[in-house]
């Protein structure tokens, strides 16, 4: 629906952003890029959306006619070196004669170079409207020629790494000396590694009105990084084999790495200091040393003597933590863990033999594996929890872990892992996963609670026949990572164009201190410095705009479900912030969030 329209915008409101966009590209006849968009009103919930957007075309006019006069403007100088005026100074005053093609500008540039004063410019106008360009013009009183000595002008880099000349052009004077440059160059402090080939050359050549680079410094070099070398496998990926009929294959899961005390477990390459390198002031500038490291010492692992060394003190599984590299020894229980052991705290790694009853807790810093049943009990490891039967809870039990949880079922359970989920079937629990749930095996079954994944869902039958409640949820906004992208592209492109609307600014404020502009200039002039405004300010809503993504992309994933058998009416599917009902049975289907929507494809499709 179109609110407002004016000469230079509209304002539209919908329920689509997407479709106010194109409204607004038709009828301005342009493309998304070439338009200004701004919010002035959103508002989001999980069934509807609205948005009310002010959509116009000034900005990009204004900056096209920037830069189709920018360049001109800024040659204006260089092109009138190349065009003839000639001065004489007689006794009954200052005369004037000039080439065909010179401008205005040109002249008052010259003027202002010879120094002359008390410059009558109407005559100069009409000897430009009359194209009177044969005859010398009187445009002043007498006065003395001021001879003009050429200069020698040094800048000097901000880093101080390289040091630039530009020899002005001697208009009656002296020309200027190898000597002189050494001075100005002294003056300016300037120094170390001078390159006098270079001035030599400026000077006999008579080089004028252009940067010459005379003194370069020799940058600093940094040093290499200390690198750790791991004498062991790092990586945390799982091996689960699952037979032909479907069977997980709880005996042999590959978890754990075994060492003996004495054996090395990494090596320290120490870091290299930096070569440090000198400015053109003959200053040092110091390199930078490479980045120092420790060896990663966790429990039970001795370093050696001079430190670079690092080896295992005990028997037992090596394992990183938090960047530290720990040797678990194992705590094994032969039965049961019920009223004869009491609740088990432990350092390493707890192996149960039998049950672990209901009231009794676990807590481990390593893995914890359990060949019995998990009653109503509470386990919670920094590593890995195997569970070769599972665990029926009762509304009581508790599993929590940093790393993967295996487990033969779950039912009427609490589960907060970091890592990943395998099951053969969970139901009726409260889940919470940080990467990916997999049910796979004979069952493959997710039914009745919650199901709170970070990446992934994979499922062979999703809720029953009696339509029990059952909630997946995976979720990252797709939308909100494509508008951050855009953002950055329309930073890059704002900021260029604040530069070169600045440049503009700069130089039409110069040209109108020494003469009248033009109507078109002065025209340009109001222009370029109201789009500096409006730039400036889009520059900072666009920074404001990011900040809240990146705290926006922390609380959310990219996800996806799949179901390779049946999922049942009951469920419910949320990704990011959309969400689907399903209410007939479906088979052999996948969920992926796009274009703002929940998106059913087959099983194969993603």
């Amino acid at each position: 629906m179109v609110l407002l329209m004016g000469n230079e915008y509209i304002i539209l409101e919908g329920k689509d952003y997407e479709k106010l966009i194109e409204k607004g590209m038709e009828h301005f006849s342009a493309k998304k890029e070439e338009l200004n968009i701004e919010v002035l009103e959103s508002k989001k919930n999980l069934f509807s959306s609205y948005f009310k957007v002010k959509i116009a075309k000034a900005e990009n006019k204004t900056l096209e006619i920037i830069e189709n006069n920018i360049d001109s403007i800024l040659n204006e100088n260089l092109k009138s070196n190349n065009r003839n005026i000639d001065f004489d100074f007689k006794e009954d005053g200052v005369y004037i004669k000039a080439d065909k093609d010179v401008t205005l500008v040109d002249i008052v540039t010259k003027i202002d170079l010879r120094r002359i004063q008390s410059v009558d410019l109407t005559k100069i106008k009409q000897m430009l409207e009359i194209g009177s360009f044969d005859n010398w013009i009187k445009i002043a009183e007498p006065q003395e020629e001021k001879k003009i000595d050429s200069e020698c002008i040094v800048k000097v880099a901000k880093d101080k790494m390289k040091a630039y000349i530009a020899i002005s052009k001697p208009i009656g004077g002296k020309e200027i000396t190898i000597d002189a440059i050494h001075e100005a160059l002294k003056q300016s402090d300037v120094r170390f590694n001078i390159k006098d080939d270079s001035i030599e050359k400026a000077v006999s050549q008579k080089i004028y009105d252009k940067e010459i680079l005379v003194a370069e410094g020799i940058e600093p070099q940094p040093g290499k990084d200390a690198e750790l070398v791991y004498h062991f496998d790092t990586s945390t990926e799982k091996s689960i084999s699952i037979d032909k009929d479907g069977k997980i294959d709880y005996h042999e899961l590959f978890l754990i790495k075994n060492v003996k005390a004495g054996e090395k477990l990494v090596t320290l390459i120490p870091h290299t200091l930096g070569i440090p390198g000198k400015n053109v002031c003959d200053e040092d500038v110091p390199g930078k040393d490479g980045k120092k490291l420790a060896l990663p010492r966790g429990k039970n692992v001795v370093t050696s003597e001079d430190g670079l060394e690092m080896v295992a003190s005990v028997d037992g599984e090596v394992k990183i933590i938090d960047g530290k590299v720990n040797v678990f020894s194992v705590y094994e229980v032969k039965n049961n863990v019920d009223n004869s052991t009491g609740n088990i705290r432990f350092n390493g790694k707890v192996v149960v033999m039998g049950n672990v009853l209901t009231g009794f807790l676990i807590e481990a810093e390593g893995d914890v594996e359990v060949y019995g049943v998990v009653e109503g009990a509470q386990i919670k490891s920094k590593g890995n929890i195997i569970l070769h039967r599972g665990i029926q809870g009762m509304n009581r039990g508790e599993l929590y872990c940093e790393g993967d949880l295996v487990a033969k079922f779950i039912e009427n359970s609490k589960i907060d892992v970091k890592g990943n989920i395998q099951s053969d079937a969970i139901m009726h629990s409260q889940i919470t996963c940080g990467k990916k749930l997999e049910a796979t095996g004979k069952k493959g079954l997710l039914v009745g609670g919650t199901f709170k994944v970070g990446e992934e869902i994979k499922a062979k039958v999703v809720g029953s026949p009696m339509a029990t409640i059952t909630e997946l949820e995976v979720g990252v906004n797709p939308d909100m990572r494509n508008k951050f992208e855009e953002l950055k592209n329309d930073l890059k492109q704002v900021t260029d164009n604040l530069d070169k609307t600045s440049k503009a600014v700069e130089l039409l404020t110069k040209m109108s201190k020494t003469m009248e502009l033009p109507e078109d200039k002065k025209v340009l002039l109001a222009k370029s410095v109201q789009l500096k405004l409006q730039l400036q300010q889009k520059q900072e809503q666009i920074l404001n705009e990011q900040n809240e993504l990146e705290v926006y992309f922390e609380e959310l994933s990219k996800g996806k479900i799949k179901v390779y058998d049946v999922i049942y009416p009951g469920s419910r599917i949320i990704i990011g912030s959309s969400m689907m009902y399903i209410k007939d049975s479906i088979k052999f289907v996948s969920f992926c969030r796009m274009n703002a929507e929940i998106k059913m494809l087959s099983y194969n499709d993603i």
